[in-house]
């Protein structure tokens, strides 16, 4: 899964853009320029749209605006007080009016695409204030702002460090006062959703070491006068954030408020996140068929794998003393096989990190996808401010930083809490063994997110540079997982010809083997693709329904192979958030329908399929929803 880069920056935008109940709508303007008496210019309505969206955008979310490369408003925290919302309010209700007197069918395709862009952002910005109200019931929304606004500041050097080094102190000046602000919006235990004051309670601890270690250490050549402001900006900003981490820890026991936003809501929010006609029920009726079909291709996979490691006669073993009834009973056992070989806690991002400069290698090699061989990527452990939502991400440079070379990207691999048994420890470690890391290494890092953020912050619109969709990013991860193991990717042979003391022979089997090997990841490729799929049914049974966490361990642990550590921390992600986990499937469902319209566009003109040159092509307009780049790309 991913730590979407921007995870942070949309909770900062929504915090930034909450507000009181929206303004009436003005009257609709005339579609004729009645001073000059000519009609007004659709191109033109709409680059002057963009404009003032964007800035509106910038100067209501400062943290938002640093995290995608915006830098005029880095000194600066959004204005959550109850003016400053309603100002944002009547904006957004303003830049809605204007949007629908813009004649779409006027526009080309890539200017429909930004125009529908922006009055989607506004539709989510402003569901998200008046159904969701984040800014009065999501601790966790104020603890990503926090850690987002000093963090991105420090992290990579997209100006000179006393530019950043004057912010950074500016902002932790400031931080008293904003946290004066979260405080008095988080007022009411009866609205706080707990599942999101306790993950905030943790990373608002977590904010200590950030301010008071790695704020001085990342600045430490700045100019004196600045580490002056810094040094003494840190302490009231370690006390404010102490305040609001104690506010909000007392605030669990009592916390009320409906973290379940209901089927409409949701219905509501998904339709707005996925951006396609695609409705609740027909997605979630489409991810149950899919779930079935996986866990088939499944168990005709671990078959194979299991003749090959223990023999016919241990199949025939297997097949007539399996009495239960069970159709998973063979796949556990060749996954539980192979989950002996997994990395140590302490190796779990060195692991990570040694699987891209083979992925790299054979992804030239097979001509799959375009590389980019400027572009920086560095493993790191997810700093502690941002940990305790989930295990692995990617944090891209800013998109608007793209014409500063060199700026890295960040693949984020979460330690295991310390405070986890040493018998979760193994259950966590087993479902991220050394063939699964090789999946989530596609996903996250190459031919993954990674190099789909690099190629879509070189679209030319501001606004789609910014706001890419969602199933876009995820989905053509989850579809990169299929490419590789479709090209027979096999990761890499043991170190030695001599078998380790501990490991079977069945394992041994299958490490020495090529074929074996490609085997294996396809099975965990397959596994990965099947949380794909059931974090979909996840989060609609969960948000748009009543499932408990019982119900929803069962579905992860006994229907969907996955260990008990893993499981635990999407309940936990899956309660604090909503519409994005369905984001994924939706996306890769997406792709695999348009590579299919591709391949036959392909054969009906005569012509062998490229698959480097559709990939290429399909990378080349930004991350639009998917289903809209048969259009861009000249098929329709």
């Amino acid at each position: 899964m991913k730590v979407y880069p921007f995870v942070a920056t949309s909770l900062a935008c929504v915090l930034g853009c909450a507000s009181v109940p929206p303004a009436q709508p003005k009257s609709p303007p005339p579609t004729v320029d009645l001073a000059i008496g000519r009609a007004q210019d659709p191109q033109q309505m709409l680059e002057a749209l963009s404009a003032r969206f964007m800035t509106a955008y910038f100067a209501a979310s400062p943290v938002s605006a640093t995290s995608l490369g915006e830098h005029a408003h880095d000194h600066r925290w959004p204005d959550l007080s109850l003016d400053g919302r309603t100002e944002q309010t009547l904006a957004v209700a303003d830049m809605l009016h204007d949007a629908a007197a813009i004649p779409r069918t006027a526009l080309g395709p890539d200017q429909r695409i930004e125009l529908d862009t922006i009055r989607n952002k506004l539709e989510l910005w402003r569901f998200a204030d008046e159904v969701e109200q984040v800014w009065r019931s999501d601790p966790l929304a104020y603890s990503y702002l926090i850690s987002a606004g000093l963090d991105d500041l420090i992290s990579r050097e997209f100006a000179p460090l006393d530019e950043r080094a004057a912010s950074v102190a500016a902002r932790l000046e400031a931080l008293p006062a904003l946290v004066d602000q979260a405080i008095a919006n988080l007022s009411d235990p009866a609205l706080i959703r707990r599942p999101q004051a306790e993950v905030a309670v943790g990373q608002l601890a977590g904010l200590r070491t950030l301010i008071e270690a790695e704020v001085p250490e990342r600045t430490v050549e700045a100019a004196p006068v600045l580490r002056e402001r810094i040094s003494a900006a840190g302490p009231p900003a370690l006390a404010a954030i102490e305040r609001l981490r104690a506010h909000v820890e007392a605030l669990v026991p009592k916390a009320e408020g409906r973290w379940r936003i209901g089927p409409d809501a949701f219905a509501t929010k998904l339709a707005l996140t996925l951006q396609t006609e695609l409705s609740a029920n027909e997605l979630l009726s489409l991810a149950r068929a899919e779930h079935q079909r996986v866990r088939a291709d499944m168990q005709a996979l671990a078959r194979e794998l299991y003749l090959a490691m223990y023999g016919q006669k241990a199949l025939a073993r297997h097949d007539k003393g399996a009495t239960s009834g069970d159709p998973d009973a063979l796949v556990r056992e060749v996954l539980a096989a192979l989950a002996d070989d997994h990395p140590t806690p302490e190796g779990l991002r060195d692991a990570a990190e040694a699987n891209l400069q083979r992925l790299d290698l054979f992804v030239r090699e097979q001509a799959l996808v375009p590389i980019d061989e400027a572009e920086v990527l560095q493993v790191i452990w997810t700093p502690p401010h941002a940990r305790g939502v989930a295990i692995a991400g990617l944090a891209a440079p800013a998109p608007l930083d793209a014409e500063k070379p060199g700026l890295p990207s960040f693949y984020l691999v979460q330690p295991l809490p310390s405070a986890w048994s040493n018998e979760l420890r193994e259950s966590f470690l087993r479902e991220y063994n050394s063939f699964m890391l090789e999946i989530l290494s596609i996903h996250e890092a190459i031919p993954g997110h990674f190099v789909q953020l690099y190629w879509g912050k070189r679209e030319p619109s501001k606004v789609r540079r910014v706001f890419d969709n969602g199933a876009f990013v995820e989905g053509w991860a989850v579809y990169t997982e299929r490419v590789m193991v479709e090209a027979g990717y096999a990761g890499a042979g043991p170190a030695s010809a001599t078998q380790p003391k501990g490991v079977s022979a069945a394992l041994w089997t299958v490490q020495r083997s090529d074929d074996l090997r490609a085997k294996a990841i396809r099975l965990h490729g397959l596994k990965f693709y099947l949380r794909t799929v059931t974090n979909a049914i996840l989060d609609h049974e969960i948000h748009a329904g009543a499932m408990t966490r019982e119900q929803a361990l069962e579905l992860m642990v006994e229907r969907s192979f996955q260990e008990q550590g893993e499981a635990e921390g999407k309940w936990v992600r899956a309660q604090v958030s909503s519409t994005q986990l369905s984001t994924y499937f939706v996306g890769a469902t997406a792709w695999f329908r348009l590579r299919e319209q591709a391949e036959q566009r392909a054969a009906a003109a005569g012509k062998l399929f490229n698959l480097l040159e559709f990939h290429a092509a399909a990378l080349s307009h930004g991350a639009p929803p998917v289903h809209r780049l048969p259009e861009l790309m000249g098929w329709e």
